[in-house]
């Protein structure tokens, strides 16, 4: 699987600087490590790709991206992908001057690059400063040790005659003000610089509040550069442990609030992550294993057969001939088909899978490091595992992101869900702190959907941000006039007012009561701890068996469980963190403050409870009441 925020278009890539990069790239540099030392770069189309993104501009000229992030497995190369780009910021001409009329050329080191009509030209920036980071203060770092070794034994070392002076610590060219260096020090020692470009490499191991202060200083920094420079920044990593609160973790989180739409009028992020999805009962599956390492890796697998693959839509890999098409005449300009293995990679399959399978290695390791996938927190309250696996109609969901319209989204659950079907709703609000949601299930199948959701931005723009109520109103009531809704159970807190009138505009209709209270809609979970204990423990269950498909001809099935796969919903269903108590467990967010939400999986729990009770399958957890009576 391959998550591209934001996706861009043809129109989008017309604007790059892209391939002048790919060409100095390719023409001026070499391979700096293993077995591949001395040779030259040719890049796969996917990672071609992601240099056009790297360098897309807007109409004017300016660089659309100032923060670039780039995941993919272990052994890679992501740090001497990041020597490419650091190299060519330095040296290249890596910023806009102009739009070309045809015919104008850039020449280097006795080589020539033609501009076509239409592309935007490049220049070099002035006094660049090209910082790369390292996480160990005993080393220089892989990034920096591959453009070492090109400016002394590369096509790079020619500078030298020109000024260039290449160290172990530092490389200048003062003919351009150029200066290339590494950096590993205190945070606070770095205040003060002008980058225009800082890589941090292998970002999921900034997880510390010493590496955490020195990428917000080196970031800081990028602001002092004036237009010209345009400065930026490059990310590489594998995936984070989650709950370490690294510089990995964030930039996830970042990239899917872009997502989702939560923070409009900020889009400086662009976003690439390659991984693949497997189960931990599938890891036993050799064909299942193979295929999903091979999806993770994409062209950085060295292919089974000599021959260049592809993957479809529908998941299949399969070899593609000279001209790059499959025998279906599939290819790699089709929407939606990715890069397979190639005759030019360099991972080795075989012993990749015997790393996964080792006994000793722990699994959730070899699927934050092969499958570059998300494994599970600890106190997790349902592994990665578990969600994954009943996470339904993603290709709805896919199509609903593509169009980079947050309406899609939120109504993609419309085209499953149909105005005949029973459903529940569950609602968990705020005013003016963490979310608030509506989440709908379908009886029959417990597919839980998020109709709704209100989720407070990070930072700045969440300073005096309110949740719109009336909003929220009109969304439960549109519902409730359009769909079969036969239960609704809310958290009454903060919201008391619009529960009394959601309860007697529509009390009547429901079919469930969360107790014998008279009332059918008020679920005060704070309240019901016990309802909401028992509640987790049969989701947990449910999420434990293998999902099923019910359709609206068969009898409800009572134990199953299904989420509509929007990224929000299953964002707040990975959130959840188990606190053991005497009596049971109860779930919440990792720290009270923390920006990692649970409040849909709340509302979905509270849509279960509902559907449960509709089904006679609730455990009543009602508390006993006592009355004295005379005894004679």
């Amino acid at each position: 699987m391959h998550d591209v925020i934001p996706k861009l278009n043809a129109k989008d890539r017309q604007r790059s600087l892209g391939r002048l990069a790919v060409w100095w790239i390719e023409t001026f540099t070499l391979i700096g490590r293993g077995d591949a030392k001395g040779m030259r770069i040719r890049h796969s189309p996917e990672y071609f790709q992601f240099i056009i993104d790297c360098y897309a501009l807007d109409r004017n000229g300016r660089r659309r991206f100032g923060q670039v992030f780039l995941a993919r497995p272990k052994g890679c190369n992501k740090s001497g992908f990041a020597a490419e780009i650091a190299m060519f910021e330095a040296f290249g001409p890596c910023r806009f001057a102009g739009w070309a009329k045809g015919g104008e050329t850039y020449t280097f080191l006795g080589k020539t690059y033609t501009y076509r009509k239409g592309e935007p030209m490049g220049r070099p920036v002035k006094s660049p400063l090209v910082v790369c980071l390292a996480t160990a203060e005993e080393q220089t770092g892989e990034v920096y040790d591959t453009i070492y070794y090109n400016c002394t034994e590369g096509y790079l070392r020619f500078l030298a005659g020109d000024g260039m002076d290449a160290g172990k610590t530092r490389i200048l060219w003062p003919k351009t003000g150029m200066e290339i260096r590494y950096s590993t020090a205190a945070a606070r020692s770095k205040d003060g610089g002008l980058q225009t470009f800082v890589c941090f490499d292998e970002v999921h191991q900034y997880n510390n509040k010493r590496l955490r202060d020195l990428f917000d200083i080196m970031t800081q920094n990028l602001t002092k550069r004036g237009v010209a420079a345009d400065p930026w920044y490059l990310m590489t990593t594998t995936m984070y442990q989650p709950g370490e609160d690294s510089v990995a973790e964030r930039a996830f989180k970042t990239a899917h609030d872009l997502m989702e739409g939560r923070l409009r009028g900020w889009e400086d992020l662009l976003f690439d992550h390659r991984y693949a999805d497997l189960a931990l009962d599938d890891f036993a599956d050799d064909e299942k294993l193979e295929h999903a390492v091979y999806e993770a890796y994409g062209s950085a697998m060295k292919s089974p057969d000599g021959k260049d693959y592809i993957f479809l839509p529908d998941g299949r890999m399969v070899p593609v001939g000279p001209d790059g098409r499959s025998a279906e005449g599939w290819s790699l300009r089709d929407e939606g088909v990715e890069p397979g293995p190639s005759k030019y990679g360099w991972c080795d399959l075989r012993r990749t899978v015997k790393k996964i399978l080792d006994p000793a290695y722990d699994p959730n390791n070899a699927i934050r490091f092969y499958l570059n996938s998300l494994a599970s927190a600890v106190d997790a309250w349902l592994t990665e595992d578990m969600i994954k696996s009943h996470a339904v109609h993603r290709d709805i969901v896919d199509k609903a992101i593509a169009s980079r319209d947050l309406n899609r989204l939120n109504d993609a659950w419309q085209q499953v869900v149909s105005d005949t079907d029973e459903i529940t709703l569950g609602f968990d609000g705020s005013v003016s702190d963490d979310s608030t949601a509506l989440v709908g299930c379908r009886i029959r199948d417990g597919m839980l959907f998020l109709i709704k959701l209100e989720q407070k931005p990070d930072g700045p723009q969440g300073a005096k941000w309110r949740v719109d109520r009336d909003s929220f109103d009109g969304r439960v009531r549109w519902v409730f006039n359009h769909y079969n809704v036969v239960g609704m159970f809310a958290d009454t807190d903060e919201w008391e007012p619009y529960i009394a009138q959601w309860e007697l505009d529509y009390g009547d209709r429901l079919q469930v009561y969360p107790r014998s209270n008279g009332s059918h809609i008020r679920f005060p979970m704070n309240g019901y701890k016990r309802d909401v204990m028992s509640e987790l423990k049969t989701m947990r269950a449910a999420f434990n068996e293998p999902m099923r498909t019910v359709s609206k001809y068969d009898e409800p099935d009572v134990t199953n469980i299904q989420l509509f796969a929007d990224p929000r919903l299953i964002d707040h269903f990975r959130n959840g963190r188990r606190k053991d108590k005497p009596e049971g467990y109860l779930v919440f967010k990792e720290t009270p403050n923390s920006p990692h939400k649970i409040d849909a999986a709340m509302a979905g729990l509270l849509a279960y409870r509902a559907r449960d009770i509709y089904l006679g399958a609730a455990v009543s957890n009602e508390e006993e009441s006592f009355a004295p009576v005379r005894v004679w």
